[in-house]
């Protein structure tokens, strides 16, 4: 129940269907889970490593945010989703498959109940103009819904591993996930999940690995030479050529250049402490106006809190990579392409933080669970 709850808050956005009410009980009983889970800890008086360096992360954060006035009350409630998440994994490590049962259950029912509002309202996705609007449940707006449907079909793979039975869930919610980005035309998401299933349905584990590790190479290698270049980008005979000629996008990425250059000039002028978790307003006024925020991930940890939580979200995100990787099967694999895919993602979103986590978590924890469920295991 723990899990339905945090699946159902990072996946979900009823607000935005003018569901206050149910969003507000998702959001308590969200924090009753993490009030159990405090109480725990305080009875144990202990906490793990890693979860103490994601704790680490979320004060500072925190400081950061409430020394420039940033949005301190979304911080509070995206730090409860993440610790109730961490400290649920570290005290029932040893039922993990139940965690990940209560994950897939909440994901699911979110990813269902948007495929079901697209059926029963079919103006908003025949009518172009209004994929702009944000009346989605999966995520608020379009662009948000391909993490959602990655994370949700990545623990339904996972489910496998726990009993083949899943595949009456698996099959049809590759369709549904599918579906949703065509129908709301999001070709990056629909890209995307294509792709990762691409990669899952590689039949030979030598061939599979090697795929993950040279998109992980691309999205670091791009990441360096094009995202932390901003607009400097247009100078480079070399990235213009690769970006118009061999991707087919313009130079801008849709103007993505023009966010990541002001998102540089800003994390310049704070580079130590960042800004804390910024709002709609405060994006506007200090930052390119052409959409909300850096839409990149690793420029988004720098205007949170500086060069230290980027270093911290590195190592997570290396630490969770290594640690799925340790484990030589297929479920490892797929969970380890999921990753690949959502770093891929993220060169040109930002997501929750609580996803995002919510992945480098489950990679983390899957020897454990390798370990629980060893009879079943494939390669």
């Amino acid at each position: 129940m723990l899990m339905v709850f945090f699946a159902l808050r990072a996946s979900l956005d009823l607000t935005a269907i003018d569901l206050q009410m149910a969003s507000y009980a998702i959001l308590a009983f969200m924090l009753m889970g993490a009030l159990f889970l405090f109480f725990k800890i305080s009875c144990n008086k202990t906490i793990a490593k890693p979860d103490f360096i994601y704790l680490f992360f979320i004060v500072l954060i925190a400081l950061s945010t409430f020394i420039h006035g940033t949005d301190a009350k979304n911080w509070i409630y995206t730090s409860i989703s993440i610790l109730l998440l961490r400290l649920a994994f570290y005290f029932y490590n040893n039922q993990t498959k139940y965690l990940i049962l209560g994950l897939a259950f909440g994901f699911n029912i979110a990813l269902f109940a948007q495929f079901y509002q697209l059926i029963t309202q079919p103006q908003l996705w025949l009518i172009p103009e209004s994929k702009e609007v944000t009346v989605y449940i999966l995520g608020g707006n379009y662009n948000q819904m391909g993490m959602r449907i990655l994370v949700a079909l990545a623990i339904n793979f996972l489910c496998l591993k726990i009993s083949k039975t899943f595949y009456f869930l698996l099959i049809p919610s590759i369709l549904i996930g599918i579906s949703i980005p065509i129908m709301v035309g999001s070709m990056t998401a629909v890209t995307c999940i294509i792709l990762f299933i691409l990669l899952c349905l590689i039949p030979s584990a030598y061939f599979r690995r090697t795929s993950v590790k040279v998109l992980l190479l691309f999205v670091a290698l791009f990441q360096l030479f094009v995202c932390f270049s901003g607009n400097g980008i247009e100078h480079s005979e070399f990235a213009v050529w690769f970006v118009e000629d061999v991707l087919g996008k313009d130079i801008t990425f849709t103007n993505r250049t023009h966010m990541w250059d002001s998102a540089l000039r800003i994390i310049a002028e704070s580079p130590l402490l960042g800004y804390g978790f910024p709002d709609q307003d405060w994006y506007l006024a200090h930052m390119s106006s052409f959409a909300i925020g850096p839409h990149n991930i690793f420029l988004a940890t720098l205007i949170y809190g500086g060069v230290i939580t980027f270093g911290i979200y590195l190592f997570f995100l290396v630490r969770s990579i290594v640690s799925v990787a340790s484990v030589h099967n297929y479920y490892g694999d797929c969970l380890m392409a999921t990753i690949a895919i959502s770093c891929m993602m993220m060169l040109m979103e930002v997501f929750p933080i609580p996803l995002i986590f919510c992945l480098f978590t489950l990679a983390e924890y899957y020897p454990q669970l390798n370990n629980q469920l060893l009879p079943q295991d494939e390669s």
